[in-house]
């Protein structure tokens, strides 16, 4: 499509005058006429019926004038967000995220592109790992943040490692598993499971489960029933300290730790907010302000 062209056709709708829509676009009526008399030779459409009345859409018109403001948009946004790459200022970037990442980063992430970048548009995903790098290969998001998934083996993505978290067992204050010392893992199956993650069949918890891929809900989940959850002592530091959430000593489940790794396609060009993003989740780690 001939953009200009598709200017023209909207200022004559927006105005429904020739006259007005020509000086708007700055060019002659006459010019103006024979590039909307050339679009509809070419496409076999009758764009804009013309009376006493003044000028007004037809039915294709009306389809058309709808597909050219989208089309318009997005050129302008495209010439924007140009225009600010060379001073390493995004537009716009779409970040997807594990369920872990979401709760721990996102907050700090977002808070820390909106002030560096006024004016950026941050769109992100909270999905299953499996879903995400569908959503990276066919370019519909720019980078993954996520624990140690071995994403990396995918030929078409790399990994980046910025650091670990730790992860153990959590129940709330007063569950009846809290007031035990060391215990077993047949000890967990009397309880609920709660996960970001749907388990494979035939791995269900005996005694029911709660599956949600928002954290900040799983935690409330948490709070409120006898379920016990895999969780970051990070993200529960507050809960953790004021005795909300217990963390569980598990015979032969040590606390660990999973990594924090950023995955991005190896054949798009890194713009400035992937570099961003990662310098972000350092610092975070480095301080544990997480």
């Amino acid at each position: 499509m001939d953009l200009p062209r598709l200017r023209h056709i909207v200022a004559v709708a927006r105005n429904q005058s020739f006259s007005r829509a020509a000086e708007e676009v700055g060019i002659t009526q006459p010019a103006l006429s024979r590039s909307i008399a050339a679009f509809e030779k070419r496409h076999g459409v009758m764009l804009f019926d013309r009376g006493r009345g003044g000028v007004h859409p037809t039915a294709a018109g009306l389809h058309v004038i709808e597909h050219a403001q989208k089309l318009l948009h997005a050129a302008g946004d495209l010439e924007r967000s140009l225009r600010r790459y060379p001073e390493g200022k995004p537009g716009q970037v779409a970040i997807g995220l594990g369920p872990l990442m979401a709760g721990l980063f996102l907050p700090h992430v977002a808070g820390s592109l909106l002030h560096a970048w006024p004016g950026i548009r941050i769109r992100t995903l909270v999905r299953a790992p499996d879903q995400l790098v569908t959503e990276l290969v066919n370019d519909r998001i720019e980078m993954i943040l996520g624990s140690n998934w071995n994403l990396g083996r995918i030929p078409s993505t790399g990994i980046e490692r910025l650091g670990r978290i730790g992860v153990a067992f959590m129940v709330r204050g007063g569950h009846p598993l809290s007031r035990q010392g060391l215990v077993t893992n047949a000890d967990l199956e009397d309880y609920p499971a709660a996960s970001a993650v749907e388990l494979p069949d035939g791995q269900g918890d005996p005694a029911g489960s709660f599956i949600c891929d928002n954290f900040h809900v799983l935690r409330e989940t948490v709070l409120r029933s006898d379920c016990v959850w895999i969780s970051s002592p990070a993200f529960l530091a507050d809960d953790l300290r004021e005795g909300r959430m217990v963390q569980l000593e598990v015979s032969g489940f040590p606390p660990s730790h999973s990594e924090v790794c950023l995955i991005t396609k190896r054949s798009r060009t890194r713009s400035p907010t992937v570099t961003a993003v990662a310098e972000k989740i350092r610092t975070l780690l480095a301080q544990a302000e997480v």
